[in-house]
């Protein structure tokens, strides 16, 4: 195992490093003998020492020892990189690059429509999307992935720094949405209807203090966007928040802060999924 492994490779690292040593030391002993008696038969404690690494070592140990120093070096560092690239998910990658080709080219469907897929560009309502009847020709808008609850997953917190550039005059600050609650109603199964928590970490004359406020909305399996509001229907002191999830990231959204009636926009939030066991 990598346990065993890992002592080994210490011992043969230590085993070079004492032959490294002793080379160089055996190459100054004769160099010294030979500097005094002008050959390798030295008198006295040195010439005994240099005589009797002269028969057992070569120079040429101490260039292969390097060598091989080198190439376990070099092992350690291809070993380090096929480990991150073992953290790399192929499937993610290619969602990621789909993502971003769609958001520069867009899925030639209007407003409220749904991208099928394929060659064909078909585009049906996106109130037809997971609502456990295949309305594509190949069956998209019923795949688990399109279908993937786990985005509004109660439970889940997300965080990132929120930026405004509009509405409000704040410096960054941290920024978070909880799910505390979703209901999936069998009438209308292409929506999950949300409940959440949105806190942000402010500071105010010097002193840090938390603003938060109840939200509900709606999770869009088509477009992968959560809508949230207020629940206090006159909380006016507080703007919606809108989420994009990409298809296949489950982990990260790009938000937005939003005037509800208008959509305009106010800050940018990108999130992540924290850990589970994080509580506030």
């Amino acid at each position: 195992g990598a346990g065993q492994n890992q002592p080994r490779e210490s011992e043969r690292l230590l085993t070079m490093w004492r032959l490294l040593i002793v080379s160089a030391l055996a190459g100054l002993v004769l160099a010294d003998d030979d500097g005094k008696s002008g050959g390798g038969g030295g008198k006295g404690i040195s010439g005994i020492i240099g005589r009797a690494f002269s028969d057992q070592f070569d120079p040429r140990l101490a260039a292969n020892a390097l060598r091989i120093m080198n190439l376990d070096r070099k092992i350690a560092e291809l070993k380090d990189k096929l480990h991150e690239a073992e953290k790399v998910d192929p499937e993610r990658f290619l969602h990621e690059m789909e993502a971003r080709v769609s958001s520069v080219e867009g899925t030639h469907c209007h407003e409220h429509e749904f991208q099928c897929g394929g060659d064909e560009q078909e585009c049906i309502s996106d109130l037809f999307v997971c609502d456990h009847h295949d309305d594509c020709h190949n069956g998209h808008d019923e795949d688990d992935e399109v279908c993937d609850t786990e985005p509004v997953k109660a439970g889940h917190t997300y965080s990132g720094t929120s930026h405004w550039h509009d509405c409000l005059t704040r410096e960054d600050h941290v920024s978070r949405i909880m799910i505390t609650g979703t209901t999936r109603r069998k009438f209308f199964p292409s929506r999950i209807w949300v409940r959440a928590n949105f806190e942000s970490d402010l500071e105010h004359d010097g002193h840090k203090e938390v603003s938060e406020f109840h939200a509900k909305g709606y999770y869009n399996f088509a477009d992968r966007r959560l809508f949230l509001k207020p629940a206090d229907d006159d909380d006016d002191a507080h703007l919606s928040v809108i989420c994009d999830f990409d298809l296949g990231d489950d982990e990260r959204a790009t938000c937005h802060r939003v005037h509800e009636g208008t959509l305009h926009d106010c800050a940018d939030l990108h999130v992540h999924l924290e850990e589970e066991h994080h509580t506030h």
